[in-house]
C-alpha cells in the first residue's frame, strides 16, 4: 500500500472528479508544488467507462462506479424518490456522463455578474478558459479553440431519426443553429459530446492519462475523506480512511474541495463546517457556522415523450447480441462505429413566451426506447425526447442524516415547488409534442407510448409530470460563490472558504445560479479559472464577443405552436 509524505504537500484536493483531474494537472505544473489527489473509488481504467457507448454501464444498481445516491421523498412529486448518480471513479461524473459539451447561454455567465455579484465571472471573463480547456474539432472562431485539453466533437452521421428532428424543429419554425456553444444557442441543432478519438474525453483521461508522468503529482485512489482538520479556523489536512487504516494527511499551502455539490458539504459539515444548529443536533462540534452551507441547491429536472417506431431506425436494434459483437470489434480495432458515440446527438434551445430573455427550455432527443433506470429496452424500438426548465426557481438542500460518513445524505431538490417550474415543464411538453408531430417524424411514428395519446388536458399532463419527472444530473449550488459579505454566499469570489484560511472549494457547488445546459462543460472552465487564482496568477484577458440576444417580440409567438 502506497504510503503518504510524512512532510505533508503543498496542495490536497479532495475528490479526482471533473474539476478535481484539472486542478491536479495543473498545480503540477509548478515543479516545486508538491500535489496530493484523493479520490474514495477506483481507477478509471476499464474499457467500459472509455467507450462513449457503455455510458449506460454505470447507471446499473450494481455498478461500482456511481454513488447512486437518492433523492428524499419529493412532495411535489408524489412522493417519489430520484435518483441522483454521481462517479465514484477516477474522472468523476465525466467518467459515467452522457458526455453532452454544452456551456450555457453566454447571458448565464452575465448574469452571474449582474445578479450574483460576481465580479469577474462574466461571460467575457469566463470565455478564456472555456476555450483554454476544450480541443474542438473544427475551425476556431471568437467562440471556439482547438489547442485545449478536452478533445470535442459532433457526430456527422446522424442516422434517420436523429436527421427527422432537426427536419421537424425546422418544420415547426425553430432555426438551425451551427454551434449551441457559439454566438446563438436559441433553436434546434446537433450537440457536441465530449469524446475523442472514439474515447471518452472525461477529466482523467484528458488531464491525467495524457499527461507525463509527474513526481510531484501523487494520486491516491480507494481513499474515503473523512472530515479536514483544522488549527483554528485554517484549514491544515485532511483524516482518510483507505481500507481499514485511518491516517491524517497535512497540507503546506492549502485543501481544496473538489467532492462535488453533495460531497464537499458533506465533507466540510462532518468536519464542524456548516449550519451549527444542525451540527450541534448531530452531535458534530461547530467550528465555523456557516448557515448557507448545504442550501441553494439547483438542479435541471426534464420530462419526458417516447415514441414507438421500428425496431431498425433506433439504436434498440443493436443491442442484437451478433450487432452488439460487431459493434464491439470495430471500436476495439479501430475506436470506431457506433459504440464511439454517445447516444444524444441533436437536442433544442427554447423559449417558453415572449418574456424570457432567453432559452429557458433544453430537449434532448435520443433515438433510443428506454426502460426503467434509462437503460436501453433490447426488444422495443423507438425514440425519446426529454424537455425541461434550464432555470428552475426550486431550490433544494443537502443536510447530513447522521454523523456517520457512511449514512446517506438527505438530499432534497425539492423539484417542481413553484407554479413557474410547473408551468414552464408542461409547455415543455406540449412543445416537444409539436415538434415530434410534424411530417418529418411520419415514416418513424407508430404510437406514443408515454405520456400516451389519451394524456391531452392540461390537468392530464401536470399529472404526468409530476409520476415521470427525473433529474437531469446537474446538481450545484451548494456552496454559492459570492461577494463575502453577501450573506448567501460560501466562497468568496476567489473560490475561498468565508471565515476559513487555507480552504477552497472548487467544483459544480460553487455556482451562484444554475446555467441554461448541462454543466459539466462549465465545471471544467470553474477549475480551469480556479487554477490561476491558487496560483496567483493573472486571470487570462477577458474576450469581450457579442452574443444573440433575441428580438423583443419574441420567438415561439411566431414559431413553434402548441
Amino acid at each position: 500500500m502506497r504510503t503518504f509524505r510524512a512532510e505533508g504537500y503543498d496542495y490536497i484536493i479532495v475528490g479526482a472528479g471533473t474539476a478535481g483531474c484539472v486542478l491536479a494537472s495543473r498545480l503540477s505544473e509548478d515543479e516545486g508544488a508538491s500535489v496530493l489527489l484523493l479520490e474514495a473509488g477506483p481507477s478509471d481504467r476499464s474499457w467500459i467507462l472509455r467507450m462513449p457507448a457503455g455510458l449506460r454501464s454505470a447507471f446499473k444498481p450494481t455498478s461500482t462506479y456511481n454513488y447512486w445516491f437518492k433523492t428524499t421523498p419529493q412532495r411535489h412529486l408524489n412522493d417519489r424518490e430520484i435518483d441522483q448518480p454521481r462517479g465514484r471513479v477516477l474522472g468523476g461524473s465525466s467518467s459515467i456522463n452522457g458526455m453532452t459539451f454544452l456551456r450555457g447561454n453566454p447571458r448565464d455567465f452575465d448574469d452571474w455578474r449582474d445578479n450574483d455579484g460576481c465580479k469577474g465571472w462574466s461571460f467575457a471573463d469566463c470565455l478564456p478558459y472555456f476555450k483554454r480547456l476544450e480541443r474542438r474539432e473544427g475551425t476556431e472562431d471568437p467562440f471556439r479553440s482547438s489547442g485545449g485539453m478536452v478533445p470535442v466533437k459532433r457526430q456527422e452521421n446522424l442516422g434517420a431519426l436523429n436527421q427527422a428532428f432537426l427536419d421537424a424543429g425546422k418544420q415547426a419554425g425553430l432555426e438551425e443553429v451551427s454551434d449551441f456553444n457559439g454566438f446563438r444557442q436559441e433553436g434546434v441543432g446537433r450537440f457536441e459530446m465530449s469524446v475523442g478519438r472514439g474515447v471518452r474525453s472525461s477529466s482523467s483521461i484528458s488531464y491525467l492519462h495524457s499527461q507525463p508522468v509527474r513526481k510531484n503529482l501523487h494520486i491516491h485512489i480507494g481513499c474515503q475523506v473523512l472530515k479536514v482538520l483544522f488549527k483554528g479556523n485554517r484549514a491544515i489536512g485532511v483524516r482518510v480512511r483507505r481500507g481499514s487504516e485511518t491516517v491524517d494527511v497535512f497540507a503546506v499551502q492549502e485543501v481544496i474541495m473538489s467532492s462535488g455539490a453533495f460531497g464537499s458539504p458533506q465533507i466540510l459539515m462532518l468536519s464542524g463546517v456548516g449550519p451549527a444548529d444542525d451540527l450541534t443536533r448531530l452531535g458534530i462540534k461547530p467550528l465555523l457556522d456557516i448557515p448557507m452551507l448545504g442550501q441553494n441547491l439547483q438542479d435541471h429536472f426534464e420530462t419526458h415523450i417516447q415514441v414507438e417506431c421500428d425496431l431498425s431506425y433506433s439504436l434498440n436494434h443493436y443491442l442484437r447480441l451478433d450487432k452488439m459483437v460487431a459493434a464491439g470489434i470495430q471500436w476495439f480495432a479501430f475506436k470506431g462505429g457506433v459504440a464511439a458515440v454517445n447516444q444524444c446527438h441533436v437536442g433544442a434551445f427554447l423559449r417558453s413566451d415572449s418574456a424570457v430573455t432567453h432559452p429557458n427550455l433544453q430537449i434532448h432527443f435520443f433515438p433510443v426506447f428506454f426502460g426503467p433506470n434509462w437503460i436501453p429496452d433490447p426488444h422495443r424500438g423507438g425514440y425519446r425526447l426529454g424537455v425541461g426548465p434550464m432555470r428552475p426557481e426550486s431550490r433544494g438542500s443537502v443536510r447530513l442524516r447522521s454523523s456517520d460518513p457512511n449514512q446517506p445524505l438527505l438530499i432534497d431538490p425539492n423539484y417542481l415547488a413553484t407554479e413557474r417550474d410547473l408551468k414552464e415543464t408542461l409547455r415543455g411538453l406540449k412543445l416537444g409534442r409539436e415538434i415530434l408531430a410534424q411530417p418529418a417524424f411520419a415514416p418513424y411514428r407508430k404510437r406514443e407510448d408515454a405520456p400516451g395519446e389519451q394524456c391531452r388536458s392540461d390537468a392530464e399532463l401536470e399529472a404526468f409530470i409530476r409520476q415521470d419527472v427525473t433529474s437531469s444530473f446537474h446538481p450545484c449550488g451548494t456552496a454559492r460563490m459570492g461577494r463575502a459579505e453577501d450573506p448567501r454566499s460560501v466562497v468568496d469570489l476567489n473560490l475561498r472558504l468565508i471565515g476559513a484560511e487555507g480552504l477552497r472549494i472548487v467544483d459544480a457547488s460553487i455556482i451562484p445560479s444554475i446555467p441554461s445546459a448541462n454543466i459539466n462543460a462549465t465545471t471544467f472552465m470553474i477549475a480551469e479559472k480556479a487554477s490561476d487564482l491558487i496560483r496567483g496568477r493573472m486571470p487570462l484577458s477577458a474576450n469581450e464577443v457579442a452574443y444573440y440576444k433575441a428580438p423583443t417580440e419574441g420567438y415561439h409567438d411566431h414559431a413553434v405552436r402548441s
